[in-house]
């Protein structure tokens, strides 16, 4: 009982004092709450218990703090059961999205003619060739017909424009 006083002591820089200490039949107490020393795999255990059974059915940071506060008390609890349900896989899978639904998709307009609808994209940080590190590409949307130009990575809206143009 002394070990784990000391424990919290140094856990919480404060004065723990012995009534708040009691011990029945093996089992340590802290007020009255059965005290899970720094054993992990325990406390991971209980909170387990807490939060993934088909009866809790993983109620949240909470809800789970407060079955777990019931019966069991260490230091720090609420930070470590906030960081245990943070990685729970099912929790983390079957979170609720709290924004509104968004709209339907809607295909695009086929354009009318030929390079009238364009798509540029640059390909970044190839090995130098002719002080040309970047290839700018200007793909057709309608014939998928490319165009391929050496550039740099510097290059500027207006002198990719120009690249484009000559």
């Amino acid at each position: 009982m002394a070990k784990a006083a000391r424990e919290l002591r140094q856990a919480l820089g404060k004065m723990v004092h012995s009534a708040e200490w009691s011990e029945d039949d093996g089992v340590l107490r802290f007020r009255g709450k059965i005290y899970v020393l720094w054993n992990m795999d325990l406390r991971r255990q209980v909170v387990s218990l807490c939060h993934d059974t088909k009866v809790t059915g993983h109620p949240g940071h909470w809800k789970t703090l407060e079955l777990v506060s019931r019966d069991y008390w260490w230091p720090q609890i609420s930070r470590y059961i906030g960081q245990y349900i943070g990685t729970c896989d099912l929790c983390l899978r079957m979170k609720l999205i709290r924004q509104a639904p968004v709209g339907k998709l809607h295909p695009l307009q086929i354009p009318d003619s030929r390079w009238n609808t364009l798509s540029v994209d640059f390909v970044v940080e190839l090995p130098l060739s002719s002080r040309h590190d970047t290839v700018m590409m200007v793909v057709d949307s309608v014939s998928k017909r490319a165009h391929f130009i050496p550039t740099h990575t510097t290059v500027t809206a207006e002198e990719a424009a120009r690249l484009f143009l000559h």
